[in-house]
């Protein structure tokens, strides 16, 4: 049974990971966009809870990211795949994560736009701290591409195990917030102008493709486990399916 349901979960995950994230953009989403947007833009005063929330699943994702990296590479090798290639994810997710340290400061009140405004020391010094976390992260990135034959099976982290469904629940919550402060704040009111053809095609393929840059990199578990299993033209129709049911709500809810 435990074999069963460890395939399913390799098979699966990815997809109920989009799905859960395109529920939360049409429903839950727009509180934190229009927070985001607050944080960013400079308005005055402050939103103490949308910082708080930020510091802490960013947090919380330093524990998450490397523990479902794990699982992932153990269950691609039972599976005997190689996963994916995540290093362009990686350095997407580099920069929305000094895109978010930005944010946190800005829900807090701090503002370094404007003639008058200067970052503040403590801002500065945190951003070396953010790259290096990163740096981090990258190490887990690379270790997925390690030789088949030099693996070495964990049982740690085989499939099922509360632990991960706890990573899980945390990256996926990590997905959702730290899209609608980011993506979601910098797109916000933006047209497709519909009206115009060629303009709305232009901006449907410009919107889609600033989305996945976003989306994708906050993600990179999933995605890299996803790509393992892409063998066949089936397997890719799979994935393409699972990423137009997150793709297709967000897109929808520009004008």
């Amino acid at each position: 049974m435990s074999d069963s349901f460890a395939f399913r979960t390799y098979r699966w995950e990815g997809f109920v990971f989009n799905v859960i994230c395109a529920v939360y953009f049409l429903t839950l989403a727009p509180k934190v966009v229009d927070a985001g947007d607050f944080a960013m833009r400079g308005g005055p005063g402050t939103v103490v809870w949308l910082g708080i929330l930020l510091i802490t699943i960013s947090l919380l994702e330093i524990y998450a990211f490397p523990t479902k990296m794990r699982f992932v590479r153990e269950a691609a090798g039972e599976q005997g795949d190689q996963p994916g290639n995540g290093f362009w994810l990686w350095m997407f997710h580099c920069v929305i994560s000094v895109i978010l340290l930005f944010l946190i400061a800005g829900s807090f009140g701090v503002r370094i736009e404007g003639e008058d405004s200067e970052m503040p020391g403590w801002l500065g010094a945190l951003i070396p701290v953010v790259v290096i976390k990163e740096l981090i992260f990258l190490g887990f990135v690379f270790s997925m591409k390690e030789e088949k034959d030099d693996r070495k099976p964990d049982p740690r982290y085989r499939r099922p195990s509360g632990k991960e469904w706890l990573v899980d629940l945390i990256l996926v919550c990590y997905a959702c917030i730290v899209w609608s402060a980011t993506w979601g704040a910098i797109t916000k009111g933006m047209s497709m102008e519909r009206e115009d053809p060629v303009m709305f095609v232009v901006n449907l393929f410009v919107s889609s493709l600033l989305f996945l840059i976003f989306y994708l990199p906050l993600r990179i578990p999933y995605w890299l486990e996803e790509m393992a299993q892409v063998k066949t033209a089936a397997d890719a129709w799979k994935l393409a399916a699972s990423v137009l049911i997150v793709l297709v709500p967000v897109i929808a809810m520009f004008r």
